[in-house]
């Protein structure tokens, strides 16, 4: 693999596999006749393709021995969603079926389409508890019948393709999780202000649908089967987010974005290969100010609004409420106990000689007990260092107040200058 200027260079894998199992303790008698069967209520053009595939090598389906198969992801499928009772009877069940099927890669992800369809039938036939070992996830057999192609082909690409994050000391890391289905490396950005990490997730589900474009008409087109080039700049549209989520009205878009993509090769061989979103090479300020700026413009994201001082009474008891609940703030963040979705923010106190301002930063480390470092939520109007996106030093003294903030939802919990504010 390799970039250029104006391409990013990726090899192509020979072919694609997809898995799914199904855990029962209602074992079939005979697996090639409840494989046939299963395939027989999908819809067409489905069950014709599946059934074609089970007659030969590309789909195939095993019954195992709870004992004698591998075991399964029981921490990976909690960390997905699976509740207690799904992996209470998912754990307890006497017998595996593994549902494999190989493609070449591209569109269409027959392999997927096919192996889910066929493996979601048959957990309802059994029944059983069906999941996607890509991912690994549990599935509801019913609602994964409902992932597959409409009878034009079409499929919402976010119930494919995930954008897990993980929290770090400057931000958070999104991937996504599905392109490698297709053949393809993961997308990725760093370091996301926590505040913009639900535009982000909808700003990389939308490349995902761009990249996955590119790469498909590459790979049809291309001569040389091993290797295709994609652009390295993703221009992406207000209309390809709302594709991600379903809508294939193909509407003109409203907003339109330029992503630079950096190709990050692995550093050990058993590693994985990312597509990184990164801001061009001539931008003028901080990576967090560029992933701002685009959900300003891709989905006119209004920062967070810079207050000026207001002095009273019923303030200052706000802010001395706030403070003397700061030191049980950090405690919990320092514990764990605040996860995305959830995040820490705290209100301080900028000095500059024209005027008292406060601004919001969220919290991305917290180590020291008078100081933390964060990322400014909003564009100060009286210091030009402070800016949406860009990392913060934010000292203890200077906080006026904390809240528990949730995308969708505001702050939670804490807040109260906010509340005497509103």
């Amino acid at each position: 693999m390799a970039d250029s200027d104006d391409v990013v260079t990726l090899s192509v894998p020979e072919m694609v596999q997809a898995t799914y199992v199904v855990t029962t303790s209602s074992p079939p008698d005979d697996i090639d006749v409840a494989a046939a069967q299963a395939a027989l209520r999908l819809p067409e053009p489905l069950r014709s393709g599946a059934l074609q595939m089970l007659a030969g090598p590309l789909l195939t389906l095993e019954v195992w021995p709870v004992e004698e198969a591998p075991p399964l992801p029981l921490d990976y499928l909690r960390m997905f969603g699976a509740t207690p009772a799904e992996l209470g009877v998912a754990s307890t069940a006497t017998h595996v079926v593994i549902c494999q099927a190989a493609f070449r890669p591209g569109w269409p992800p027959a392999h997927e389409w096919h192996a889910r369809g066929v493996a979601a039938a048959l957990a309802q036939d059994l029944p059983g508890t069906l999941i996607d070992a890509f991912m690994p996830q549990i599935l509801n057999p019913r609602q994964a019948l409902e992932t597959l192609p409409d009878e034009e082909g079409r499929v919402t690409l976010t119930r494919w393709v995930l954008v897990p994050q993980s929290p770090d000391d400057r931000g958070i890391w999104m991937t996504t999780k599905g392109l490698d289905r297709y053949g393809l490396p993961e997308l990725q950005v760093l370091d996301v202000p926590p505040t913009l990490a639900g535009p982000w997730t909808a700003a990389l589900s939308g490349a995902a649908v761009v990249l996955l474009r590119h790469w498909s008409r590459a790979v049809d087109e291309t001569d040389d089967p091993a290797f295709v080039s994609v652009p390295r700049i993703l221009t992406v549209t207000s209309a390809d987010v709302a594709e991600a989520y379903g809508d294939h009205t193909g509407g003109d878009p409203t907003a339109t974005v330029q992503l630079p993509l950096r190709l990050d090769p692995p550093d050990q061989f058993d590693e994985q290969t990312f597509l990184t979103v990164v801001p061009p090479d001539d931008f003028p300020a901080s990576s967090g100010e560029f992933l701002a700026q685009i959900c300003a413009a891709l989905f006119d994201t209004p920062s967070t609004s810079v207050l000026r001082s207001q002095h009273s009474d019923e303030m200052e008891t706000a802010i001395a409420t706030a403070r003397a609940a700061l030191p049980s703030a950090r405690t919990r963040f320092l514990a764990g106990e605040i996860e995305p979705p959830a995040h820490l923010l705290v209100k301080h106190h900028l000095h500059t000689k024209d005027a008292d301002e406060f601004v919001w930063s969220t919290v991305t480390s917290w180590t020291d007990p008078d100081r933390l470092h964060g990322v400014s939520m909003s564009d100060a109007e009286t210091d030009p260092t402070v800016r949406a996106g860009r990392p913060a030093f934010v000292e203890v003294a200077d906080i006026v107040d904390w809240g528990i903030w949730i995308d969708g939802d505001g702050i939670i919990e804490g807040g109260w200058t906010n509340r005497l504010l509103q």
